[in-house]
């Protein structure tokens, strides 16, 4: 009515008086309802309302991860046995004219109206809208009830920048964490990555601070084949919240058909991608490796990190099984996993794949980890999860030539273990009275013949003697 007055320094009181019961004749009753606006939780509880779900119902928010932090806590309470079913996602359908007025005076609003992830024009973003869910089921449970099965979430990571961070410089040190998280859980080496689904804003500190977390995780390029690099932002703005759903939804699809789809307004391509293994993605092309790994990325405004691991589904009945860098085969899993869906990560009990070298020199072992192939020699050398920064780790390690004890997962000797004079033992530090020693396992675990004094049918007579 101030307004009104103002406007209209002669309107009188009655006129004041008609204008106010128009506007109030024209706004809804209040009601309960009248608080789904108010408070973000409700639209949660509204849609297990709706559909008559029972499990937990609540809203997350970390910014522009908030959706992939939802599909985290969906597969916890998947793994957990807490839930059978879960529906996570993101929603962004609201237009604040305070957040666009923020955001353009910050300078994140793209001024030539493109938004151009990874792109040397990129000028800033385009906020998008949308609604995107997934339903996520433990695998064998959506395999048994005959589900379309689009891909299977191997592991998530979600970490926080911490003190380094600012609003408008995310730490490239907070997203490499998220990014070791999530594939140390995943057990399936780095080299397997076929395509990155990327946070990929369009502004320039945040290309650039995201194109080196996948240059320093992932390592240089090797050879002619790189890795497909895009973002769905591309195509339909950022849509804040449910950005990491839209990503998500992108990558399953990407695994599900075997595809690898394009990225949009990259015609000249940022200057960091030269030197990494990653390659933006002009047009859709055929993917066809049997086991598709793709990564999604989502960092949120403020400092928070998710990254989410995925893969095609494995064949009926078989282990996931990957091949660990250099042709040497890591172990499977010691169960299938149980999530699928996109789904939760697996479960696993091995500790990953392990990288063994011998060689009759450090120099010599630096070759042997270029092609893969152990020449035998007193110099060993051990690699545990070999990602491209370990074994750039082992390099260094390999240069100084001095004895390395496994820190890092890097595990170096230049002249072994019996070279110096030492004998091989075995202790099991058991407590039983009727000791048996299970040499047999040690053995069969290593793929090592056993010596000719412990054939299996001696092993019952040997005791232990302190």
């Amino acid at each position: 009515m101030t307004t009104l007055r103002s406007l209209l320094p002669g309107i009188g009181a009655e006129e004041l008086q008609r204008v106010k019961d128009a506007f109030q004749a024209a706004m809804p009753g209040i009601g309960p309802a009248t608080a789904i606006g108010l408070v973000p939780n409700l639209a949660a509880s509204r849609v297990a309302n709706r559909l008559d779900l029972r499990g937990p119902a609540y809203t997350v928010d970390a910014a522009c991860a908030s959706s992939l932090l939802a599909v985290e806590q969906a597969c916890d309470a998947l793994l957990s046995g807490r839930c059978h079913m879960m529906l996570a996602g993101g929603v962004h359908l609201t237009h604040d004219t305070t957040f666009w007025s923020v955001f353009c005076q910050l300078g994140a609003m793209s001024r030539s109206e493109t938004i151009r992830p990874f792109d040397e024009r990129a000028d800033g973003l385009l906020v998008g809208e949308g609604v995107g869910l997934l339903v996520l089921r433990p695998l064998a449970e959506a395999e048994r009830d005959g589900d379309r099965i689009y891909a299977v979430i191997r592991a998530t990571g979600v970490t926080s920048d911490g003190r380094t961070a600012s609003l408008m410089e995310p730490s490239v040190e907070g997203q490499l964490q998220a990014l070791r998280l999530a594939w140390d859980r995943a057990g399936i080496p780095a080299h397997r990555l076929g395509l990155v689904e990327a946070h990929g804003t369009g502004t320039a500190v945040g290309d650039a601070s995201e194109l080196e977390t996948l240059s320093r995780f992932f390592g240089p390029p090797e050879g002619s084949a790189r890795v497909g690099l895009g973002s769905v932002k591309s195509m339909i703005g950022h849509t804040m919240p449910a950005a990491g759903a839209a990503g998500l939804i992108k990558a399953a699809l990407a695994v599900f058909h075997a595809t690898r789809p394009p990225t949009l307004h990259a015609e000249r391509p940022h200057a960091l991608l030269a030197d990494s293994r990653f390659r933006l993605l002009q047009e859709a092309e055929a993917w066809e490796d049997d086991q598709r790994v793709a990564a999604v990325n989502a960092f949120g405004f403020g400092g928070i990190n998710a990254h989410v691991v995925l893969s095609s589904v494995p064949s009926p009945g078989a282990r996931v099984s990957f091949s660990s860098p250099r042709g040497s085969a890591s172990p499977a899993p010691s169960s299938t996993p149980s999530p699928a869906g996109p789904l939760p990560r697996a479960a696993s009990d091995d500790a990953g794949s392990l990288l063994r070298l011998a060689a009759r020199s450090p120099e010599e072992l630096l070759d042997c980890l270029d092609t893969g192939v152990s020449v035998g020699g007193r110099a060993r050398l051990a690699i545990l999860d070999p990602s491209p920064d370990r074994i750039a780790r082992a390099r260094k390690i390999l240069g100084r030539g001095k004895r390395w004890p496994g820190r890092g997962g890097v595990w170096f000797s230049p002249d072994g273990t019996l070279g110096r004079g030492g004998r091989v033992a075995f202790l099991f530090p058991g407590v039983d009275a009727s000791f048996r020693p299970r040499v047999e396992d040690v053995a069969a675990r290593f793929g090592l013949p056993l010596p000719s004094h412990l054939q299996a049918d001696d092993l019952e007579e040997i005791g232990l003697g302190i």
